[in-house]
């Protein structure tokens, strides 16, 4: 039996490699306190679609990314939490 989600994963996926590039240029600007607000909406996005598609190891890095700029976690725990979330996704694309 087809799986009928398959089609909307694989769409998934390539919204996940596109992002992609946005994640690695946030690297620069996640410093700048309050311009985050795209960078939490990508990371709340990707948490919930990479959740209901079965990448859970995805959606977790992404919630941890997202949890950290809300808090206003220190840079070092954001980065982290970027860098997590950008591997996590290069992992899962491979």
């Amino acid at each position: 039996m087809e799986d009928p989600f398959a089609p909307l994963r694989q769409r998934f996926l390539a919204r996940c490699a596109a992002q992609l590039a946005e994640l690695k240029a946030a690297r620069h600007t996640v410093l700048l306190k309050g311009s985050n607000d795209p960078l939490i909406g990508t990371a709340h996005s990707l948490a919930g679609a990479a959740g209901t598609f079965g990448f859970a190891e995805v959606s977790l890095q992404a919630s941890a990314l997202e949890t950290s700029l809300i808090e206003q976690a220190d840079d070092g725990a954001v980065h982290a939490a970027l860098d997590a979330l950008i591997t996590e996704i290069e992992r899962t694309l491979r």
